[in-house]
C-alpha cells in the first residue's frame, strides 16, 4: 500500500476552495447560491445535476472561492462555470480531472496575504485521475495554497494545484461507481475493478477511456489481462437510443473474431452501469465493426443460496431446516471429523485435527495434502488449487495442485505476524488475507501471479481495506467486489463491509460471533455465533435461521 503522502498527492493538487469573509479561520458553509434539479434519462445515469452560478461582479476574494466551490461540484461541459472563477490563463492549465479530495468535515481557511490564503482539509479519501477510490489512513489535516489576481479589476483564481475537493454529500451526488472489467487469464471470467467518474455527459467516454489504458496497479501485475491491443485509443464515445457507439482506433481491424468477441464483452459489461446504456456497438472510422455474438465469459459467479454446514455429525446444504447431503461428497467429508472447508462442484478442501484434505466427488480417497499444524481454514481457486497457510506464519502459503504437485506461492504481507484467515475469489485471480502486524488487524487484497501452466506463484503487492478494531476473527467475499471482515475488541464484535476500490461501512453484527461466510450479496451473508446459530443478514440486522451448527463452509 502506497504511504500517505502519494495517496493524497491529487488531493493536494485540489484547488483550495472555500471562503473567507473575515480574517482568520472559518468553515465552508455547504450553502449557496446553487441549485439541484432533478431529471431523468440523462445521458449518463445522473439523478440529477448542480446548476451554480458564475462570478458577479465585482465580488470579493471569498466569493470568487465560495463561488468556485459550489461551481467545482458540476461537471457539466469539462467544468465551465468553474473555470468562470479563474483567470483566462489558469483556466487553459487547471485540470479538474487530475484527482477528487474527499472531504470529512468543514475546511478551514487563513490568509497568508492580501492575494493568497490557504485551505485545511481533513481528507476522508481520494480519487486520482484514473478514477481509483483510496480510503484515507489518517485523520490528519492538509494544507492547500491559493493564490488570486485581478483580471479587468475583477478577483479571479489564478493559482490552485490541479483536481477539486468535494464534501462527503456532494461526491455521492456528483459521482458514481463503475466497474471496469477485465479477463483472468484463461479468459473464463469478467473481473471487476471499480472506479469512480461523474455524472455528466462524458461518464461512457470516461469508462471507456479507463478501460483502455487498464486495470489498477496493484491488479496490473499479471492477474488479469485485456483483450484490447496495445495502444487502442477512443474519442468520445456517443449514447443515441440506448446504444453507446464506441469509437476505437485502427489496431482493432487486425483482431481475429476472438479477439473481437472479448472486446466486446469488456465494454458490454464496464457500461452496463451507465443507465442510459442498453447495448454498445464498436466502430472504427465511423464505419460499424461485425462481431459474431455466442461469448458468454463468467461475470458474478454465484453458489448455491442455501448454506453449507456441518450439524449433528452431518455434512451439506442446510434447506427449511434440513440438511440435504452433497452428491459422493458429504460422507467422504464427515468420515474425516472436519472442522472447516471450502466446497466446489470439482474438489472440497477440508481441514481436519491432523491437516488439510482434498476430497473428490466419486470413488477416489480425500488425500491428506498438508500436515503442517495451526493451519487456518483451506481455501480454493477456480482451477482446482487446495490453499493453505498456518497462521503463525502467513507467508507460507502452499497451494497444492491436483497433479499432486505442491507450489509455495510467495506473499508479502507488509510485516504480518500472524494470519486467520485466507479466501481466493471465485474467478482466481485475487486472494483476501486477514492478517495481524504490530498487534493491528490488517485485512489484504492481492493479485494472484500464475505461470503459464496457471499455477500460482506469487502473490502481488498488497492493498490495505478497512477493519473494525480489536482481534481479527473472519474475513469473507461478499460478492466479486465487496469483502466483509469481523474484528472482537473489548466493546463488542465489529463487522465491516468494504467495496475493494470504494468506501467501507459498519454493519450491525450479533454477540458473540465467530465466522462469516458470503454467498451473493450482501443479503446471503451468513454468520456463526459460538454458540451454534446460524444467522442470515437481513436488513439491519441478523435473524437465527439454524441452531447447532459445527461450521459454515465456503462455496467456490
Amino acid at each position: 500500500m502506497a504511504d500517505r503522502s502519494r495517496r493524497l498527492g491529487p488531493a493536494l493538487a485540489a484547488a483550495a476552495l472555500v471562503v473567507l469573509a473575515i480574517a482568520g479561520c472559518t468553515g465552508i458553509p455547504d450553502t449557496g447560491d446553487v441549485h439541484s434539479q432533478t431529471v431523468s434519462a440523462t445521458p449518463n445515469d445522473g439523478d440529477f445535476i448542480l446548476l451554480p452560478s458564475g462570478p458577479v461582479t465585482n465580488a470579493s476574494q471569498a466569493e470568487i472561492l465560495s463561488g468556485f466551490l459550489q461551481a467545482a461540484a458540476s461537471p457539466q461541459n469539462d467544468y465551465k462555470v468553474a473555470r468562470q472563477f479563474l483567470t483566462r490563463d489558469f483556466s487553459k492549465q487547471w485540470d479538474p480531472n487530475a484527482g477528487v479530495l474527499i472531504d470529512a468535515g468543514q475546511p478551514a481557511l487563513t490568509v497568508t496575504s492580501d492575494t493568497t490564503m490557504t485551505v485545511g482539509v481533513t481528507p476522508q479519501a481520494e480519487i486520482d485521475a484514473t478514477g481509483e477510490y483510496q480510503e484515507s489512513a489518517s485523520s490528519s489535516s492538509v494544507t492547500l495554497p491559493f493564490t488570486f489576481s485581478q483580471e479587468g479589476g475583477q478577483w479571479r483564481i489564478s493559482l490552485a494545484n490541479p483536481g477539486i475537493i468535494l464534501q462527503q454529500l456532494r461526491f455521492e451526488q456528483v459521482f458514481s461507481s463503475h466497474a471496469l472489467y477485465f479477463f483472468d487469464p484463461t479468459y473464463s471470467f469478467l473481473v471487476p475493478d471499480i472506479r469512480w467518474f461523474p455524472k455528466d455527459e462524458t461518464t461512457s467516454t470516461r469508462v471507456v477511456r479507463a478501460l483502455l489504458v487498464g486495470p489498477t496497479p496493484w491488479l496490473g501485475q499479471g492477474a488479469v489481462v485485456t483483450a484490447f491491443p496495445d495502444g487502442t485509443e477512443t474519442t468520445s464515445v456517443v449514447v443515441s437510443s440506448g446504444t453507446a457507439n464506441v469509437p476505437l482506433s485502427n489496431q482493432v481491424l487486425s483482431q481475429s473474431q476472438q479477439t473481437l468477441q472479448r472486446m466486446q464483452a469488456q465494454l458490454d459489461e464496464s457500461l452496463g452501469t451507465v443507465a442510459s446504456v442498453a447495448s454498445v456497438a464498436i466502430t472504427v472510422n465511423q464505419n460499424p465493426v461485425t462481431i459474431a455474438p455466442g461469448f458468454a465469459p463468467v461475470t458474478n459467479p454465484r453458489v448455491d443460496s442455501r448454506p453449507l454446514v456441518e450439524t449433528a455429525n452431518q455434512f451439506g446444504n442446510l434447506s427449511s431446516g434440513s440438511l440435504i447431503p452433497v452428491p459422493s461428497v458429504s460422507d467422504k467429508v464427515q468420515a474425516l471429523s472436519p472442522v472447516s472447508a471450502t466446497s466446489s462442484a470439482t474438489v472440497s478442501a477440508v481441514g481436519t485435527a491432523a491437516g488439510v484434505y482434498a476430497v473428490q466427488p466419486g470413488s477416489n480417497a480425500p488425500v491428506l495434502v498438508d500436515t503442517r499444524p495451526g493451519l487456518v481454514p483451506p481455501s480454493l481457486d477456480s482451477s482446482g488449487f487446495v490453499w493453505t497457510v498456518p497462521r503463525a506464519s502467513p507467508g507460507d502459503i502452499q497451494a497444492y495442485g491436483s497433479d499432486g504437485t505442491v507450489h509455495p506461492v510467495a506473499a508479502s504481507w507488509d510485516g504480518a505476524t500472524g494470519i486467520t484467515s485466507l479466501n481466493v475469489s471465485r474467478d482466481g485471480t485475487r486472494v483476501l488475507a486477514f492478517t495481524v502486524a504490530d498487534g493491528v488487524p490488517r485485512l489484504l487484497v492481492a493479485a494472484i501471479l500464475r505461470d503459464k501452466n496457471g499455477a500460482p506463484v506469487r502473490l502481488g503487492s498488497p492493498v490495505t481495506l478497512a477493519t473494525g478494531a480489536g482481534t481479527p476473527v473472519d474475513a469473507t467475499w461478499v460478492d466479486q467486489s465487496n469483502v466483509a471482515s469481523l474484528t472482537v475488541s473489548p466493546s463488542g464484535e465489529h463487522l465491516v463491509l468494504q467495496q475493494i476500490g470504494g468506501s467501507s461501512a459498519p454493519l450491525a453484527v450479533p454477540d458473540n460471533a465467530v465466522s462469516i461466510v458470503g454467498g451473493n450479496d450482501v443479503s446471503g451473508l451468513w454468520l456463526l455465533t459460538k454458540d451454534g446459530e446460524l444467522q442470515q443478514q437481513r436488513g439491519s440486522g441478523w435473524q437465527t435461521t439454524a441452531k447447532n451448527i459445527g461450521f459454515i463452509a465456503t462455496q467456490m
